[in-house]
């Protein structure tokens, strides 16, 4: 079974970069945590740009977005995250909650439209 998402480093930036693709389950959103934290770890690496824009969260309980956001809080390294919004508004919502109980548990992340914006917010930090 294909992977709902893609995931690389980008050296020159120094950005992991993820690329979640349709509807992804919670397993889903879980094990692309994992992938991006280990890359970070390995190439010493703290910003991560989620590109969600073709996200589709109907498959999410709001359950699922609280207890997703709580698991990213728990990651004991200092990460920068940048969520870029998909394109369908419940899906948005979805990930703007997300990254708020991220935010209320002290991680460092913002939303965004677009790919540029995100970079720009990575590269200042």
């Amino acid at each position: 079974m294909t992977k709902p998402y893609t995931i690389s480093f980008d050296e020159e930036a120094r950005i992991v970069r993820v690329r979640v693709i349709g509807s992804a389950t919670h397993e889903d959103h879980c094990a692309v945590m994992d992938d991006w934290v280990k890359l970070c770890e390995s190439n010493k690496c703290s910003k991560i740009l989620v590109d969600l824009r073709e996200l589709s969260t109907d498959r999410s309980s709001k359950m699922d977005c609280f207890s997703f956001g709580e698991m990213l809080a728990r990651i004991p390294q200092q990460l920068y995250i940048a969520h870029v919004l998909p394109t369908d508004a419940k899906s948005a919502k979805d990930v703007r909650f997300t990254s708020k109980v991220e935010r209320n548990r002290g991680k460092t992340t913002r939303e965004f439209y677009s790919i540029e914006e995100a970079e720009k917010w990575l590269l200042k930090e």
